[in-house]
């Protein structure tokens, strides 16, 4: 289920548009993700990466007021699965 969620989160934001990078809500998103998947095993992390590296990309072709928007939504999504794991 964990993995089901975080891949819902990666995927959830497939808008097309042109800006050059990510804002920094989204920079700050993407800090959180690679900080919850560098405490992960590796197996699991790393079947991980390709979409999540598919999902920078996506965010990155969003406009600003687009990325800044759906990155908001992302880290609270992550911040409720982070506290919905046992520890």
């Amino acid at each position: 289920m964990k993995k089901t969620l975080v891949a819902l989160i990666f995927m959830g934001f497939g808008l097309s548009a042109s800006a050059a990078e990510l804002s920094d809500s989204c920079k700050a998103y993407f800090a959180e993700v690679d900080s919850y998947l560098a405490s992960m095993p590796a197996a699991q992390a790393n079947s991980m990466k390709a979409q999540y590296e598919s999902s920078k990309q996506q965010f990155a072709m969003m406009p600003v007021a687009a990325q800044d928007q759906a990155c908001g939504q992302a880290v609270e999504q992550l911040k409720q699965m982070k506290a919905a794991m046992p520890k």
